[in-house]
């Protein structure tokens, strides 16, 4: 049962290395016979086998009678090494391929973020959102939806409505002008844009490029490649990568952005090895840097990062730690040293923590996250490009004196959306 094509993923949070293979082909048939097994079942039983062979921790999952159990997700909480694994998942077929191939997702297009006081501010909008042409940015303060005022640090995931196309909500913000704005949105398909910002700042007489990437998923290879092929035409002599709401996606698209960032002088060397468990290691590999025509010359790079910088955002932090000197402002990140196989079964996909991820040095299980090396609050009150922005700030601070303002570990708030399995990978509504 070996997995045939290879993709990479993980979203809040996630590394998810995606090996998509089709096991059985089941055809509907109506009425099931009671002494057939349904295709809950059939799949639990196949989630089951894939557990016992490929989950990096299977020799600490406890035992369970299968057949105590309706589907594969129930399965999976009942496997699941509590202590470490906290993003195994089952998913649904159509939204699993729809989100990492097509880069698109049921909802309203945006992401959201808490300050101190527990006060929910838009933290980015896709261009894709019904949100955008009414003006919402980064920086609105989100007070209430429909006729229910936010509470401090509420979740607002369950206000949002069904997963289902067509919900419509009323949104009620305060404008950066502190005018108060309603606007009614309709839950639909949203085009992720995953370069949320691509634009340069000059800092002692240099250029310095400043990109913003929300996630790792196929459509973000062009984008990418426009973006650098922008630095390169300016002659950007240092970059700044805003990975703060950056929760994973596509190894393929990890590559590529450590490729560019690392430059040709690197194509070969080792970005990340996968190590897995002990009954499959002949799927051990190394994941080269390659060469790119937009890559970039540097000797440094500065990453902005936060709590929710996770997996494929880890990857290339930590796979370009031994070719130059890597820098971050902001947080700590998220803490996911581990990936996931795929697997697709009928309308289920199951993604089981597979390996773990070390760069060429053989360093990794960074489980309480990445340290930076500068911590600053995320300004949620102001655009990406805003110069008092504190994450912002620092690194421009760093880039002009050599010298971080705020170093040293310090607690930053770190209030997180409530996701949970892919949703967790999507990090937006």
């Amino acid at each position: 049962m070996k997995p045939s094509s290879r993709f990479f993923s993980l979203r809040i949070a996630f590394v998810v290395l995606l090996f998509i293979t089709v096991l059985f082909s089941c055809k509907k048939e109506e009425p099931v016979p009671p002494d057939r097994p349904t295709v809950e079942e059939k799949a639990r039983d196949q989630l089951y086998k894939i557990m016992q062979e490929w989950y990096l921790w299977y020799d600490k999952m406890p035992e369970v009678d299968v057949n105590d159990y309706k589907g594969p997700e129930d399965l999976l909480e009942a496997l699941r090494y509590e202590e470490l694994d906290k993003w195994s998942f089952v998913a649904e077929k159509s939204l699993f391929e729809s989100y990492f191939g097509a880069g698109e997702y049921l909802g309203f297009g945006f992401g959201y973020g808490y300050d101190d006081a527990g006060r929910i501010w838009i933290s980015f909008v896709f261009k894709d959102s019904p949100l955008y042409p009414e003006g919402v940015r980064r920086g609105w303060l989100l007070t209430a939806v429909d006729d229910h005022v936010l509470s401090p640090g509420e979740d607002l995931s369950p206000l949002m409505g069904d997963p289902v196309a067509g919900v419509q909500k009323k949104l009620t913000f305060v404008t950066p002008d502190s005018s108060t704005v309603s606007v009614t949105a309709v839950k639909d398909t949203i085009k992720i844009n995953a370069v949320l910002l691509a634009d340069t700042l000059h800092i002692n007489n240099e250029v310095v490029g400043h990109l913003v990437f929300q996630t790792f998923i196929g459509p973000a290879m062009a984008e990418l490649d426009s973006a650098f092929a922008f630095f390169k035409a300016v002659n950007a002599t240092d970059l700044i990568v805003d990975l703060r709401y950056n929760g994973g996606g596509s190894l393929n698209v990890a590559q590529k952005l450590g490729s560019l960032i690392a430059g040709n002088a690197n194509k070969g060397n080792t970005l990340c090895r996968l190590e897995h468990n002990d009954k499959r290691r002949d799927q051990d590999e190394d994941i080269p840097f390659v060469e790119e025509d937009q890559a970039l010359s540097l000797n440094r790079i500065i990453y902005i990062t936060s709590r929710g910088s996770a997996s494929a955002s880890e990857v290339i932090i930590n796979g370009l730690k031994p070719f130059m000197t890597v820098s971050l402002v902001g947080d700590r990140t998220y803490g996911k040293p581990v990936g996931m196989h795929s697997w697709i079964y009928d309308k289920y996909v199951f993604v089981p923590v597979s390996f773990k991820l070390v760069n060429a040095n053989g360093e990794g299980d960074y489980f309480d996250g990445i340290p930076a090396d500068d911590y600053a609050e995320d300004g949620l009150q102001y655009a990406f490009s805003d110069r008092r922005e504190p994450r912002l700030r620092d690194a421009i601070i760093y880039i002009e004196t050599g010298t971080f303002p705020n170093p040293g570990q310090k607690k930053v708030y770190v209030k997180q959306p409530v996701w949970r399995g892919l949703q967790q990978e999507i990090g937006a509504l």
